[in-house]
């Protein structure tokens, strides 16, 4: 019986996972599973272009290519410190020949965690990455969860590292206001330690406020407002004494915003549409009452957050409002969340725009 131990002290000798600092490769370690194949039983196929990197912990495995060439992989050779096959495409099909154990790590997560090994946040309490050690007070438990999320798995290396050296740490009590509904978005927040609530009065008279979610370490909240350019909808309180980071508006837009949506003009929405994309209305219930696109559904965006629980995780959605605003910040809500989201350029205006624009060429005079 092999011991989580063991796996550990392997998986620490694998390249390159020896270069990851302790509380790194720790926290990678905590968010893994070990899988135990059946003989027999194929673990990837020729031309499979996942996203992973395979590590052999247990047992034994064969290697076969497309012109017969087969190479027989135990556990402990040196090469199994290597991940197995990893060119992707992939070029061998990989079969247990005996029960083994293996390790999927996101091969992207992997990136991101190199690239923060050097990073370092200057001069004002930042966090200083590569030098926190299993002691520290600094846990950055925080940034292993945001690492995994959709938008900073598919974030350019270059662009991760200048978020994390541009983001500012605070600290901060409870009952602490950090957002305000209906105060002008500013920043985009990360919890490193504590927890916050999120809370919205329906009218600005309303006496008492509706509890909507709770937010926990690794959570980001505050980007609604920065991608839609509106007034902050919820206001967010700290429960408990903690930390936040912080990244300004003008490099929430430059660093993340820009790079993670995807726009799509209307004509491109209606083909992706044909191929069964699903057209997400995020205006109001009376506005998509009013007049919506056959076919189409509403989920508001004041209501996504607690919404997604009627999307389908493997569907593409493309989301629209009047003006492309509301929907901006629709999509990165759900790509933040792992869902494939677009947004459709210039809402319903352009979409109306274009129909009129049709109707003039069919009728000159």
């Amino acid at each position: 019986m092999i011991s989580e131990k063991n796996i550990r002290d392997q998986l620490r000798a694998c390249i390159p996972l020896n270069t990851l600092s302790p509380e790194n490769f720790t926290h990678l370690c905590n968010e893994l599973n070990i899988e135990e194949i059946p003989a027999g039983k194929k673990i990837f196929n020729i031309g499979d272009d996942d996203t992973f990197s395979v590590y052999l912990i247990a047992g034994g495995l064969e290697l076969s290519a497309s012109d017969g060439i087969k190479n027989i992989i135990q556990a402990g050779q040196d090469t199994t410190r290597y991940a197995l096959a990893n060119l992707k495409p992939r070029r061998y099909n990989g079969i247990a020949r005996t029960p083994v154990k293996i390790v999927r790590i996101d091969s992207h997560l992997l990136d991101k965690l190199m690239v923060i090994e050097s990073v370092s946040l200057e001069n004002t309490g930042g966090l200083v990455v590569d030098e926190l050690d299993a002691d520290s007070s600094g846990d950055n438990t925080w940034l292993m969860k945001l690492l995994q999320k959709k938008i900073f798995l598919d974030l350019p290396a270059a662009h991760l590292q200048e978020v994390l050296n541009r983001m500012q740490e605070i600290a901060v009590h409870s009952g602490e206001i950090i957002i305000k509904q209906g105060d002008p978005g500013d920043y985009y927040y990360v919890i490193c330690e504590g927890r916050c609530r999120v809370t919205r009065k329906i009218l600005p008279t309303d006496r008492h406020s509706l509890v909507l979610a709770e937010l926990v370490t690794g959570d980001g909240f505050g980007e609604e407002a920065l991608v839609s350019k509106n007034p902050r909808n919820a206001t967010i309180t700290m429960v408990t004494d903690g930390r936040l980071m912080r990244l300004s508006s003008k490099d929430f837009a430059e660093l993340l915003e820009h790079p993670v949506l995807r726009w799509l003009s209307p004509k491109e929405a209606s083909q992706a549409a044909k191929r069964g994309a699903i057209l997400l209305d995020v205006r109001t219930e009376q506005e998509y009452t009013n007049s919506k696109i056959r076919g189409s559904m509403n989920i508001p965006l004041q209501e996504l957050r607690e919404g997604t629980a009627k999307l389908k995780p493997n569907s593409q959605y493309i989301c629209y409002c009047d003006t492309g605003e509301r929907s901006s910040a629709a999509a990165f809500l759900l790509r933040e969340r792992g869902y494939d989201a677009s947004v459709m350029r210039g809402g319903l205006a352009l979409l109306n725009d274009l129909f009129a624009a049709k109707a003039q060429k069919t009728n000159p005079g």
